[in-house]
């Protein structure tokens, strides 16, 4: 990262960066001073972790783009725990509160860590309550780790009280960012690969809940939805997520019994055997970590168009999964 940090634009370009990206990359570095972003973190207490350290949360790791620095303030929890995200509607009804206090409070008293975004409605809820119920849980900010950067400005106190309850403050952007609109989608893409899985509760069929949900769809995670009244316009998302395949949860157990299931040992010689030459090129080159398909059509030396088809049929057969990216990796 110092090399590129330092890297002149003849060194950006070899790299095959765009010459506007890398003159871009040359006018932002001129504001930039690490020696003070240091300093920065030092004096609010911030602490970073790149994905070469050993600390980098692993799930998070397994996305198509993880980031590159995670900023954070408190502790990050033991790995091996399961990590639960819940999202929902920034205006949850008593409904909404009732099925967090049923499932969230549950889920924190088991030990389960709860992720979410610190956003009034649904975040905070599921936030206070597992504090209530002396569990661990995750904020991650579409701002700066820093306190004063905190959004919404209200949720500060329940910042504090998540570091009090030995949970975590995290974000991938830098001390001082301010809660510019375009940085919580992106935000929400980490909420979700924190996670085993993720919950959502009350949604309007276009919200920034349903984009978690996505996401988690692209990371291979789970998703869980919490059905409501058909004539509800909070009920459309969660509603629809269950008609497209999501699990759908009335209990903490609901979630429970799917996340303890022991993880599926992969051996190296799959069990499904292809049924034509392309299935059984296409095979041989992927495995259980995540390949491009640009990397396939390259070993493979057949046009994009069939190797695109066939992957999809593949998937549909339950052979391989689409891990977001166009990235493909092999569980069966």
């Amino acid at each position: 990262m110092e090399r590129a940090f330092s890297a002149s634009v003849t060194d950006l370009l070899q790299a095959g960066i765009e010459p506007e990206i890398a003159n871009r990359f040359l006018q932002e570095r001129l504001h930039i001073d690490p020696a003070k972003e240091l300093e920065k973190m030092e004096n609010f207490d911030v602490k970073a972790i790149t994905r070469a350290d050993e600390k980098y949360p692993v799930l998070l790791a397994q996305l198509y783009d993880p980031p590159a620095i995670l900023f954070y303030r408190g502790t990050l929890p033991d790995q091996t725990r399961k990590h639960i995200a819940v999202v929902g509607s920034r205006e949850v009804t008593a409904y909404g509160t009732r099925a967090i206090e049923t499932i969230v409070g549950p889920l924190a008293e088991s030990g389960v860590v709860i992720v979410s975004g610190l956003a009034y409605g649904v975040d905070a809820l599921a936030h206070r309550i597992t504090i209530d119920r002396g569990g661990t849980t995750i904020a991650v900010l579409g701002t700066g780790a820093d306190a004063a950067s905190i959004y919404p400005s209200a949720n500060r106190t329940l910042a504090s009280q998540i570091l009090a309850a030995g949970g975590a403050i995290v974000s991938e952007f830098p001390i001082g960012t301010p809660p510019l609109k375009h940085h919580f989608p992106i935000r929400n893409r980490v909420i979700a690969g924190l996670c085993h899985g993720t919950l959502v509760i009350e949604a309007a069929q276009k919200s920034g809940s349903l984009i978690t949900a996505r996401a988690a769809l692209e990371a291979g995670r789970d998703v869980y939805a919490v059905p409501g009244t058909i004539d509800a316009p909070l009920s459309e998302g969660p509603n629809n997520l269950i008609k497209m395949g999501a699990s759908l949860v009335t209990s903490a157990n609901d979630i429970v019994h799917t996340i303890e299931k022991p993880d599926t040992v992969i051996n190296e010689i799959f069990s499904y055997e292809a049924r034509n030459e392309t299935e059984r090129i296409i095979l041989s080159f992927l495995q259980t970590q995540p390949i491009h398909i640009d990397e396939i059509a390259h070993a493979c030396i057949l046009p994009i168009e069939i190797i695109s088809s066939t992957l999809t049929l593949l998937e549909m057969k339950g052979i391989i999964r689409h891990e977001g990216g166009r990235y493909y990796v092999r569980i069966s």
